[in-house]
């Protein structure tokens, strides 16, 4: 795609970020048409009116989640690249972005003149990824890659604050089957009680967090 044909839209709330992206942008693709929106319900209006090939998009929105957002524009803009410019940087956050099938992550506290690479990468139908992002993603595969389907299932039940019983008939299994992957859990998570046992179920990235 040539310069001159690309549209980008930023959607960030902070005016100090949202020009510091801008200025960026406009001056590694001078050619290019860079919108602004410093809102979810701006960022969407916009979208359904006209063409971006790259959305820019900060998850702490004012008016609704950035999370919640990304298949309205997606709706509006199917072939649109959507990276996620975030100060977020916990695993629970990547491992969403990621099932949201995303083209880029960013951290705000790295260099943001990455963004413009960033922009370059997803243009060529490629993923990109902050190097804190690549860190995040194999300790998330090693942490997780030995619990098994059936114990993520009864961790999230736990997280809950469900009782073995009552894990036992939501999943219909017996209670010492749950006993038994509830034991195989603190062991592999080292974890000391169900608190515990919750608290590294988060830090790992294997227990979704809804802000």
């Amino acid at each position: 795609m040539e310069e001159t044909d690309m549209h980008i839209l930023v959607v960030d709330d902070h005016s100090l970020v949202l020009k510091a992206l801008k200025d960026i942008l406009i001056s590694d693709f001078p050619k290019a048409v860079v919108c602004e929106a410093i809102s979810g319900t701006d960022a969407i209006e916009l979208s359904s009116r006209y063409r971006f090939d790259t959305i820019i998009l900060d998850l702490g929105l004012p008016d609704v989640s950035g999370l919640d957002i990304i298949s309205d524009l997606r709706r509006y803009n199917p072939a649109a690249h959507i990276i996620i410019n975030t100060m977020h940087d916990e695993i629970w956050l990547v491992k969403q972005l990621l099932a949201h099938d995303v083209d880029g992550i960013l951290f705000k506290s790295v260099d943001s003149s990455l963004v413009a690479e960033a922009v370059r990468k997803v243009m060529t139908g490629e993923k990109f990824y902050c190097e804190g992002v690549e860190h995040m993603m194999s300790s998330c595969m090693q942490s997780s890659d030995n619990v098994t389907p059936r114990e993520l299932d009864v961790l999230n039940l736990i997280s809950k604050g469900m009782s073995n019983s009552e894990i036992s008939k939501t999943l219909c299994i017996s209670v010492n089957t749950v006993d038994t992957h509830r034991r195989h859990l603190m062991e592999k998570l080292n974890a000391t009680n169900a608190a515990d046992l919750v608290m590294k179920g988060i830090s790992k990235g294997l227990i979704p967090v809804r802000r």
